[in-house]
């Protein structure tokens, strides 16, 4: 963000932000005036003489090369950091499919309420259900993906050229270790959630600073770990899990009704089996919708060990071409989750 002269903070003006970098463009320019100079003064080259032995320069050459080494080393930069920022950006895009799950908790608990009074013939002005376990238990689940998914995107806004304008909105509050319904939260999960939560706000209390990606990236990873191993869980294991009662429920339901011989004609029974397999079609596609979301975030977190153990060579062309195949990988699970979900 360009700074200003003039420009007021806390009652005081305040002189434009040292943290402004040069355009890569124009430090490049400065760098080759600079050794233009040189060169002028050199009177186009000079010698080094060691041990009796004379070896001329030519001193345009290696001005040249040194020029074009500059420039690859900016233009290099800045590729790979924009890479990182793609890889984060493609990851919370991909997370942000949690709005799109179409199941929850609250939903579970919902459905086998209904189904219950269908069963036992119940007809009620206000279906009242005690699912505030399984709301508490979509709250959690929704506190672990917004701290991922703040994460991410202050990851792409420190790595990402012109991605500096994201700003993080007031945090979480506090996560304690307890059961949430069938969400069991542990201290070192709170523990990750607290460290990931702590830096967020570091980052945006002081500002961006691209050249502490690498920091980042070594203070976030084993807590990020942490939080996208327990959210996968929570997806893959005791949300789906949820889905396979449904279905078992289900089951259960339409054999009922088979061998109760209530149905009857076979009209009744074509319909009623009609009716089961459409709705076992419907929990089959929630289920895909889910192992789908749940790959997604096996891929993130891989990406984000790679990025941590190499954080030291983020200007490896290697690196980079790694982390869009990432951002590949991660985009394809995007728009499988899409077609599923149409």
């Amino acid at each position: 963000m360009p700074a200003e002269l003039g420009k007021r903070q806390n009652g005081k003006e305040q002189a434009p932000s040292k943290s402004v970098k040069m355009p890569v463009v124009r430090r490049i320019h400065y760098w080759s005036l600079l050794l233009n100079l040189f060169w002028l003064f050199g009177k186009s080259s000079f010698s080094i003489r060691s041990d009796s032995l004379s070896v001329m320069f030519n001193f345009y050459l290696f001005r040249n090369v040194f020029f074009f080494a500059i420039c690859a080393l900016f233009l290099g930069s800045c590729v790979n950091l924009r890479a990182v920022g793609d890889f984060a950006l493609s990851s919370s895009a991909s997370i942000g499919h949690y709005e799109n799950l179409g199941y929850s908790f609250s939903d579970h608990c919902t459905d086998r309420c209904r189904d219950e009074a269908i069963r036992t013939l119940e007809i009620k002005l206000e279906l009242n259900c005690p699912c505030d376990t399984f709301f508490k238990a979509d709250s959690v689940t929704g506190v672990f993906y917004q701290t991922i998914q703040h994460y991410l995107n202050e990851m792409g806004g420190l790595a990402g050229k012109d991605l500096t304008s994201y700003k993080t909105q007031a945090l979480f509050g506090a996560l304690t270790a307890q059961q949430f319904g069938p969400i069991r939260v542990s201290e070192s999960e709170v523990g990750a959630y607290a460290a990931v939560s702590d830096l967020i706000a570091r980052i945006a209390l002081t500002g961006f600073r691209k050249k502490k990606t690498s920091k980042y990236l070594e203070e976030a990873n084993q807590p990020i770990q942490t939080l996208l191993d327990k959210f996968s869980s929570i997806i893959s294991n005791d949300l789906k899990g949820e889905l396979r009662f449904k279905k078992a429920r289900l089951y259960s339901q339409y054999m009922n009704l088979k061998m109760g011989n209530t149905l009857d004609s076979d009209f009744e029974s074509q319909s009623a089996v009609r009716t089961y397999y459409t709705s076992l079609s419907e929990i089959e596609r929630k289920e895909k919708l889910l192992d789908v979301y749940a790959q997604s975030l096996k891929k993130i977190a891989q990406g984000h060990q790679e990025l941590y153990e190499k954080r030291d060579q983020l200007s490896f062309k290697e690196l980079t071409q790694s982390m869009l195949g990432y951002s590949e990988e991660i985009q394809k699970l995007y728009k499988e989750f899409n077609q599923l979900n149409r």
